[in-house]
């Protein structure tokens, strides 16, 4: 079974169109193999609530959410399980919901993990809620106190940054959680955003 995933650029088209009344037209497409599907997406809103009436094929599914910042989430749950189908529990996981992911949360381990690589050098995979973890390689300097980095996120396209900087161990590692928080916002999905 291919899994329909609502792709960014898709998300950030729903969380602006969630504010308009009016008929869209979308695509999903599945990661390993590349297949699509489209999708009409009706947009009715009033005061208080909103009325969603997602078209697949010869389906018609309708969900009303009252008016909120992330209902752009809900509402991408609420078409990948149409697209997808039932999940056996038995068979395979639960996705995790657009709606209950956490982006960009950069936790006290992970940051202790940070510093380590700031004062001993070495490679790192950090995992910051995206589909994709920033890949962090730190390499001390010989000559002065310092470091050079590199760091990404992506694959195809990846957001890159390379920088070197001198100090102290606590100087150099609050300029690499700044540059991460950097790349974090530029490579953060329309969820992160809203």
């Amino acid at each position: 079974m291919s899994k329909f995933k609502i792709d960014n650029r898709t998300l950030t088209l729903l969380s602006a169109q969630i504010n308009l009344s009016e008929t869209f037209n979308h695509t999903l497409r599945s990661a390993p193999r590349r297949e699509s599907i489209a999708f009409r997406l009706k947009v009715e809103r009033n005061q208080v609530d909103t009325t969603f009436t997602v078209e697949l094929s010869n389906e018609r599914h309708t969900l009303t959410l009252l008016n909120g910042k992330k209902n752009h989430l809900k509402l991408a749950d609420f078409i990948e399980d149409i697209a997808n189908g039932p999940i056996d529990p038995a068979v395979e996981p639960s996705p995790q919901l657009h709606a209950e992911r956490e982006y960009g949360a950069f936790s006290a381990y992970q940051r202790e993990q940070v510093f380590g690589l700031v004062c001993i050098g070495g490679f790192l995979d950090l995992d910051l809620g995206f589909e994709l973890p920033i890949r962090i390689a730190v390499h001390r300097t010989r000559t002065r106190t310092g470091i050079t980095v590199v760091m990404s996120i992506g694959v195809k396209s990846p957001r890159t940054k390379c920088f070197t900087v001198c100090g102290s161990d606590v100087e150099m590692y609050k300029k690499v959680c700044e540059s991460i928080n950097h790349l974090a916002a530029l490579a953060t999905p329309a969820a992160h955003v809203a």
